[in-house]
């Protein structure tokens, strides 16, 4: 089988991009060759154009040069669904199968609300391809009502090769995103509160999106225990996860967040919400806590009790860290799909 993944640049920011770098990193097979061409690449909107047009039209003549039999398709709503959905219908002319894996927080959200127009479109394009990756049942769910079938396979991480003590860490961080889908405001919302009981600890928040709106609500209300730390390199986010002692995460939206992976993979608690696929990974009062999205008091419950039991703490930490080893492992993963590949091959 010789695949053609199509996806963003691999040191693109995201999760896309992680997952599409997994693959460059560890992706290996005896039957299976894998070949990568990008959609899109972040800069200027010039030059995001242009990889996008550039992707587009190189992928007919790489599925007939490369003798292509199956393109992986990496989507997401809005602007990737365009790209996407043009892609799909590329290399269905070329001649070749279609996987679309959606990455989506909310696929199903997007589609529900979007024009009818684009609803209509969507549903042609799903059916257009020979196979559908999502990362959570409720994607699965709503979509069986289109008659469109879909299979599941949740993302995985690399396993770190040495762990600090969670006795050396002192900071609670949060990954992602800055801003409403994440959670990111009702994390300001509580600071106040935690500060007023644990002065001693501080939040950082790492990631682009609403720096500004972020840092105009921490000068207003005087927040002494949040810190900004924007987006950073790998280098950087490994260093930090290795100070991490909490993982914040009170997203309204998610699909499975790289975050809580990599975060759980370092042996660090989570304390995030029941949406999308987390509920599948964090199994409350075992190697983390789950809320409702928005409640601030039970965030600061968890927040409170992770800070100051440290015993609990550390139990939590091995087993998140166990969880994702056993489970969620890059070898474990990479099997799934050197199956399904082999199953599409047969």
């Amino acid at each position: 089988m010789r695949i053609l993944m199509f996806g963003p640049n691999h040191e693109t920011k995201g999760g896309i991009a992680t997952v599409i770098a997994n693959f460059k990193d560890h992706f290996h097979s005896d039957t299976h060759t894998m070949f990568h061409l990008e959609s899109w690449k972040e800069g200027s909107l010039l030059r995001r154009t242009f990889h996008s047009a550039r992707g587009l039209f190189l992928l007919p003549f790489q599925i007939k040069k490369n003798r292509i039999d199956m393109v992986h398709i990496h989507m997401a709503q809005d602007g990737s669904y365009f790209r996407k959905a043009i892609a799909t219908r590329l290399a269905k002319w070329s001649g070749a199968g279609v996987l679309l894996h959606i990455h989506g927080s909310h696929f199903d959200q997007y589609h529900q609300e979007s024009a009818p127009w684009l609803q209509k479109n969507l549903i042609r394009t799903l059916r257009k391809a020979d196979r559908i990756i999502v990362l959570n049942e409720d994607v699965t769910t709503y979509f069986a009502k289109f008659g469109i079938p879909m299979e599941i396979i949740q993302n995985a991480v690399p396993i770190p090769e040495t762990l600090t003590s969670p006795a050396e860490r002192t900071q609670i961080s949060s990954f992602g995103q800055l801003g409403e889908r994440k959670g990111t405001y009702d994390i300001l919302a509580i600071a106040p509160a935690l500060y007023a009981k644990h002065p001693e600890v501080t939040i950082h928040l790492y990631g682009d999106g609403d720096i500004k709106q972020a840092q105009e609500i921490i000068r207003a209300k005087q927040l002494k225990n949040i810190r900004i730390g924007g987006w950073i390199t790998a280098t950087e986010k490994e260093k930090a996860m290795q100070q991490t002692m909490i993982h914040l995460l009170p997203s309204y939206q998610e699909g499975l967040p790289m975050s809580i992976l990599e975060t759980m993979a370092h042996g660090i608690p989570n304390i995030s919400t029941y949406v999308g696929g987390i509920p599948d990974i964090i199994e409350p009062g075992k190697d983390g806590f789950l809320i409702h999205p928005g409640d601030h008091e039970l965030l600061l419950a968890a927040l409170s009790t992770l800070i100051e039991q440290d015993a609990e703490r550390e139990k939590m930490s091995l087993a998140a860290a166990e969880k994702i080893k056993t489970q969620f492992s890059m070898p474990a993963y990479i099997h799934k799909w050197n199956q399904l590949y082999s199953e599409w091959d047969s």
